[in-house]
């Protein structure tokens, strides 16, 4: 098992405003995924993984210009995901930074990043394992807005906020909440 809070301590000093808030968030998150993960009936290899990479799933917001919640970067927040696959690199976690890339909202099509011309790589970052989507899933209940960071969005909530950025992520939405909300064994 990796270590994953001296990560988070590599990139994120402990007397932070950031830390008070990426703490609670992460490990919110985290939770989530592995109840839904235990209720599938996950191996208790992949719910170690999902508990690591739920972890680190946001370690790129250390890299991106967010004052708000203590992160003084200079990319745009949209960019967490790929700083934190870089970051994740760096450190030999291959899988785990493929789920910072591919965590934001339900997944971000190729074809979304050319047609609102968003400041990404030209790829598809979009969950392809059950473990991605789990934390993907779970990431969309919980803000690190510091006021709202202990209060669980209702599904409602998350519903209207997917259909802002079109059909298939309610789509994607909707099959996780039917897969995840009802869980049956894999």
């Amino acid at each position: 098992m990796i270590d994953y809070f001296a990560i988070i301590q590599k990139y994120i000093p402990v007397d932070s405003k950031l830390y008070k808030i990426y703490i609670p968030h992460a490990v919110l998150v985290t939770q989530k995924a592995l109840a839904i993960a235990k209720a599938l009936e996950l191996t208790a290899a992949r719910r170690r993984f999902i508990e690591e990479a739920g972890m680190l799933h946001d370690i790129g917001i250390t890299q991106v210009y967010a004052p708000e919640i203590d992160c003084h970067g200079d990319k745009e927040y949209l960019l967490h995901g790929i700083e934190g696959k870089r970051l994740l690199e760096q450190e030999g976690l291959y899988e785990h930074a493929l789920i910072c890339e591919r965590h934001i909202g339900v997944g971000i099509r190729k074809s979304e990043i050319a047609s609102r011309h968003l400041p990404l790589p030209h790829r598809d970052m979009i969950p392809q394992t059950l473990e991605e989507e789990l934390i993907c899933y779970a990431d969309l209940f919980y803000s690190k807005d510091p006021e709202k960071l202990w209060v669980e969005k209702p599904l409602s909530k998350i519903r209207k906020k997917m259909a802002k950025y079109g059909s298939w992520q309610s789509e994607q939405l909707e099959a996780w909440i039917n897969r995840f909300e009802n869980p049956v064994r894999l």
